[in-house]
């Protein structure tokens, strides 16, 4: 304890050199990292297509999967293949069958999240028909007064 103030001296030198340690982010444009971008179109037409489904995983036969319990709300990722083949991807998830035994199962998984900005093109192509409807019938309330 003769140098306490060198131990209290090193331990700020520490701190100060930390702090003066920095990252530099590179920030991206949304424009340069996002190509090829196009409008999503008859996207009506094509949510016709799917069936939304209520289902369970199978808990028990596929315990070591950890999947789930009870109802859950989706579609078949066969289903959403035909429309949206983008959507649909192969999961893996690695397991345990017995001592120093790893195996991997694959199954298809839909990326429901990515048909949120479809739903989001559905509702304005749907609203632009109501507004035109509405104009028509406004028009033919006006002819027949």
């Amino acid at each position: 304890m003769r140098y306490p103030l060198v131990s209290k001296g090193a331990v700020l030198g520490i701190l100060l050199s930390a702090a003066a340690f920095s990252v530099n982010a590179q920030k991206i444009e949304e424009q340069e990292l996002k190509v090829n971008v196009d409008k999503i179109s008859n996207s009506t037409e094509h949510l016709k297509n799917l069936q939304p489904v209520t289902f369970k995983y199978d808990v028990q036969k596929y315990k070591h999967l950890k999947l789930p319990a009870g109802e859950q709300y989706g579609f078949l990722a066969s289903n959403v293949q035909s429309e949206y083949p983008a959507m649909v991807y192969e999961a893996t998830k690695m397991y345990n069958q017995g001592k120093n035994n790893s195996k991997v199962a694959r199954y298809s998984e839909v990326q429901s999240e990515n048909l949120i900005p479809v739903l989001v093109a559905a509702i304005k192509e749907q609203q632009a028909e109501i507004e035109l409807l509405k104009k028509e019938l406004n028009l033919l309330k006006e002819k027949s007064k």
